[in-house]
């Protein structure tokens, strides 16, 4: 089904889009058509719609969309835009058609030209975009110039954040300055609200004011100014009693830096124990432990705490336990082979579908290498990392492209939508609704485990698809 771009695109720092309609709610003759019974009364409502209005065809359009005809749905998107070429459907279009483009250049020339022709839009997600596909680019001074223009002050908050975030990547000193700017306009804000945006009900003073101290404070660690740092991350991990495990992170290690082992050794534990702990961690956690156990070594107590972790995944891991059979699904390697189920019989896989434009799925890819290099020696465990849900016309170089500059070395597959039925046939056969979607199948091509989504913690990720792993081996 073809999507439109949402906020949670935004979030996820990708502008990759499909085409469809604007999202409109639920209506009465959207209902009459989801619930007529008689076939021959439903294609008379869809002939009448098929005859009308921009209004018309766009409820039709939701009608093909809910009953997941994506074939019906991809066609008639194509006709409303060129029957109504200045209509809302053709402004997404135009929309879309930016965000797909990767260019910094051919953006701002699309938003340009779209800027003429849809002159009422809200611009903001394009802006956002232009400056997004610039910063990419590492040109400071365009990206800054583009993300300046957003006009709404909640999605320019977190464009900026997400700009910004970007940008210390290679020109950490215009990232502090742009967010030290953005810092003191929060504060302002937050401590003497504007009586003008009383009435805005997606205005976030105190949200706008904690994001930016907390950005604040990870670019100045970025710069090891640790004691700078730990003015603004100990303000944002005081003001708050939703601390999430960034937060918590932060505000442990520049604890550590600055000497505050007593304080730091709770938080950093916590996480380490829970197998969301990273290098940093591990080593400020194994500092604190030293410095308040005089004459004691960290490494058995760390060894301890990776024990402790392993049981406890195995017992959670027991639970998940299922025993389907695998659909036998077939896909595609780099080089055009096509391969399917039956290909693997007597052996352990493990399924990981994915796409480019998935955020969790490419968080997910640094614990997915590791459990990739602890099994490379064993020839009766594989792994399939399969591509699917295309947003582009060139799936295959996006995705190849993305494991080479991350330096993952994963055995990559394609699962490519069918031209006659626009579904990707290997995702569809499991059933697949989100991705990252993981299955791991036993010798005999069952499936023993099925897992969507990740959150985080690289090192109970491992230890869990280990533990997966070793069932389906033995056929528990």
């Amino acid at each position: 089904m073809k999507k439109i771009l949402t906020l949670s695109l935004l979030l996820s720092a990708t502008c990759a889009v499909a085409q469809q309609g604007p999202q409109q709610r639920r209506n009465p003759r959207l209902d009459s058509l989801v619930n007529e019974k008689d076939p021959a009364m439903l294609q008379q409502q869809i002939a009448r719609l098929g005859k009308g209005d921009e209004e018309d065809l766009g409820v039709l359009l939701q009608f093909y969309n809910a009953k997941t005809d994506a074939g019906n749905a991809d066609s008639l998107f194509e006709a409303i835009v060129a029957k109504f070429p200045l209509g809302r459907f053709a402004a997404t279009d135009g929309m879309n058609k930016i965000f797909v483009e990767k260019s910094g250049k051919k953006q701002e020339d699309m938003y340009k030209a779209y800027r003429q022709k849809f002159p009422k839009q809200d611009f903001d997600m394009i802006l956002y975009s232009v400056a997004n596909a610039y910063v990419v680019e590492k040109n400071t001074k365009k990206a800054l110039e583009y993300v300046d223009q957003v006009k709404s002050a909640s999605f320019r908050n977190m464009s900026v954040g997400i700009i910004a975030d970007q940008m210390t990547k290679y020109d950490n000193k215009a990232a502090e300055a742009l967010v030290k700017k953005e810092l003191d306009n929060a504060r302002k804000l937050y401590k003497k609200p504007d009586p003008a945006r009383a009435g805005d009900r997606q205005a976030n003073p105190r949200g706008d004011y904690f994001r930016f101290l907390n950005l604040y404070g990870k670019i100045l660690m970025q710069s090891k100014d640790y004691t700078g740092a730990m003015k603004y991350i100990g303000e944002a991990y005081d003001s708050t009693d939703r601390k999430d495990e960034e937060l918590v992170r932060n505000y442990g290690l520049l604890l550590s830096r600055n000497g505050k082992y007593k304080e730091a050794f709770p938080l950093l534990e916590k996480l380490v124990r829970e197998g969301k702990g990273d290098p940093e961690m591990k080593k400020e956690l194994e500092l604190s432990y030293e410095k308040l156990n005089a004459g004691k070594k960290a490494d058995v107590y760390m060894a301890g705490l990776q024990a402790e972790l392993k049981e406890k995944v195995k017992e959670e891991v027991a639970k998940m336990l299922v025993n389907e059979p695998a659909p036998a699904f077939d896909v595609r390697d780099v080089n055009g082979k096509v391969v399917s189920l039956a290909d693997f019989k007597g052996k352990t896989i493990v399924l990981d579908f994915w796409a480019t434009w998935c955020g969790p799925c490419k968080k997910s890819f640094p614990a997915m290498q590791q459990a990739v290099n602890k099994y490379s020696a064993d020839s009766n465990v594989k792994f399939l990392f399969i591509h699917t849900w295309e947003r582009s016309a060139t799936p295959q170089k996006e995705a190849q492209e993305y494991l080479s500059e991350n330096k993952f070395k994963f055995d990559l597959y394609m699962d490519e939508k069918d031209p006659a039925t626009k579904k990707n046939n290997a995702v569809s056969m499991f059933g697949v609704k989100g991705i990252p979607a993981k299955f791991v199948i036993d010798g005999d091509g069952h499936i023993r485990f099925k897992v969507t989504g990740f959150s985080g913690g690289n090192d109970a990720a491992v230890e869990e698809l280990s533990a997966m792993i070793e069932m389906a081996k033995k056929k528990v």
